[in-house]
């Protein structure tokens, strides 16, 4: 089957504007039904001399543009983006309604190969993020020591906000260069340390790309390896300790945009490592009290995982009810509220390959996901921790709970 012909066409532009475009795009544009840009771009546009077509701004909220574009189907658009339209632009949206075939996508040097180019980093050594349109906050999970990292800003008070979450999280050395209209004669560069930042009052343009260069060594640092340290959270006591924690991540196997399930999540701990250890990895905990959603929900901010989404539910009560509308987990781990009805619920929605953890501190417990083994299969073992703590003026091993674990993967 021959493919169509691409209708929509989008093309990745310079801070030179249409005078960078190849003459066959210059062509398109003059015969497109439709353009799609920001005004500035939309203005020359319409100075152009033989363009007839329609002009839109682009749609807010953006998903906006699908329904634009299906009323277009049977016409010509020309999408005007800003460098690479795949890397954190309106492409990478746009591949998910239509088939790549509908589509010609021209892309320019992005505003981290610009950023690069002017830092004098290798891209491949720097963590590429957008907090365009996003929480600030999902920087937070990428800081680390000597890491270096090139954010597209939401608008013109990213870095001052940027600056204050650094600071706050013991990265105020950091040093932190703001470039705008890169590749222009508008061309600007603004560097200072983190702290200087919060205390600065700047007119940044709103376009521009942040760099971020950690300080070398920061007290405190926090890995997206999972275990961190219990102090990490803000808990009331329902909280996975960090060794066990440790342990239960390694059998849930976190992988890039993995759905994950926590079930009676506490302070949020399990969900929160989760994302933070894969790309693009979602979770959804799910508890009994609003009160731990609320606290776990802080946690997540803090940790870096803002989109971390926490439900208050009875979800023991006719599971299968309880969890319908919610998508299909990759894993699923059950920290509260265990029982044989549950796990057979959520073995149901458990996707081909998806993993189940349990873990249970009582003997009542303990009996129950016994029986639970003996009846699905999979894996159970005991975990024992004990750390060392003052006695007197010398040290002992205080043991924590014993932890039983049953791990479960589903067949594909």
């Amino acid at each position: 089957m021959t493919a169509s012909a691409p209708w929509i066409r989008v093309e990745g532009l310079t801070e030179a504007g249409l005078s960078a475009l190849q003459p066959a795009a210059t062509s398109a544009l003059l015969n497109a039904d439709l353009v799609i840009g920001p005004q500035r771009i939309l203005d020359d546009v319409a100075g152009l001399d033989g363009f007839s077509g329609d002009l839109k701004l682009w749609p807010s909220p953006f998903l906006d543009i699908i329904p634009l574009l299906e009323s277009y189907r049977d016409k010509t658009v020309m999408i005007l983006a800003t460098g690479d339209p795949l890397w954190f632009g309106a492409a990478s949206t746009l591949v998910r309604y239509f088939d790549h075939h509908d589509m010609q996508i021209t892309p320019q040097p992005s505003g981290f190969q610009w950023a690069a180019s002017r830092m004098g980093w290798p891209l491949h050594g720097v963590n590429c993020l957008t907090v365009h349109g996003r929480p600030h906050e999902t920087v937070m999970k990428h800081l680390g020591p000597s890491h270096r990292l090139f954010i597209l800003a939401h608008d013109g008070q990213s870095p001052k906000t940027l600056a204050g979450l650094l600071t706050g999280a013991g990265y105020g050395a950091a040093e932190m260069t703001a470039l705008a209209h890169i590749g222009g004669n508008q061309e600007s560069r603004t560097s200072m340390t983190a702290q200087a930042w919060v205390e600065a009052d700047l007119n940044i343009p709103d376009f521009h790309v942040i760099a971020i260069a950690c300080p070398h060594a920061v007290a405190g640092y926090l890995p997206q390896t999972p275990g961190l340290a219990d102090s990490a959270f803000q808990s009331d006591g329902k909280l996975t300790k960090a060794e066990v924690r440790a342990a239960t991540l390694t059998k849930l196997k976190p992988h890039q945009g993995g759905m994950l399930w926590d079930l009676g999540c506490g302070s949020g701990a399990i969900g929160i490592e989760w994302m933070r250890a894969a790309l693009h990895a979602r979770a959804i905990g799910f508890d009994l009290r609003q009160d731990r959603i609320d606290v776990a929900m802080g946690n997540a901010k803090t940790l870096g995982t803002p989109e971390w989404k926490g439900i208050a539910l009875d979800y023991n009560n006719n599971p299968e009810t309880a969890l319908a509308e919610y998508p299909d987990p990759d894993a699923v781990f059950i920290g509260g509220g265990l029982t044989e009805h549950l796990v057979t619920a959520v073995l149901a929605r458990l996707k081909p390959g998806g993993r189940l953890v349990a873990n249970t501190v009582t003997l009542e417990s303990e009996a129950l996901l016994m029986k639970i083994w003996s009846d699905h299969g999979g894996d159970l073992c005991r975990l024992n921790v004990a750390r060392a703590e003052p006695v007197g003026p010398f040290h002992g091993w205080r043991p924590l709970m014993p932890v039983t674990q049953w791990s479960f993967e589903k067949s594909l």
